[in-house]
């Protein structure tokens, strides 16, 4: 019938815990429903070509708005565009991505990473083509 002092010193603690933690649920779980979320892109690359031969060549606004519409696949449609294209400033088509999403660490992240990616391989590939002589094909005539 009567409880331990230490019974009650528990009983106490656990409704602390149990309210605190029902508190802080509900201030944060309205911020985690609502934060945007950016899954990872679904799209095949059979896909994603039939969505960008919808933009004519180098119509990097088209682009923008493909990576608005389609955010898990942003990050593809940027490197697809800077694969096509090679612009010559990559930060500018960086810039231009990142102004059209709401911000996300993860969205900003891939694009940044995508963006960057693309730039290095078609370095590398105008590279390769200015070692190669202009009558030369790279496996052999």
């Amino acid at each position: 019938m009567y409880r331990s002092r230490t019974e009650e010193n528990s009983m106490n603690r656990l409704k602390r815990q149990l309210s605190l933690w029902t508190c802080c649920t509900l201030l944060v779980l309205p911020f985690i429903m609502t934060s945007p979320s950016y899954a990872q892109c679904t799209m095949t690359s059979e896909q994603l070509d039939k969505v960008v031969a919808s933009c004519g060549s180098g119509d990097l606004d088209c682009f923008v708005s493909l990576a608005k519409d389609n955010m898990p696949c942003a990050a593809n449609i940027a490197w697809y565009f800077m694969i096509m294209n090679a612009p010559d400033d990559p930060n500018a088509v960086l810039k231009r991505f990142l102004s059209a999403v709401p911000y996300s660490y993860t969205l900003e992240k891939n694009l940044k990473d995508a963006v960057h990616w693309a730039d290095i391989a078609n370095r590398n590939e105008q590279k390769a083509g200015s070692e190669t002589s202009a009558n030369e094909y790279p496996y052999g005539q």
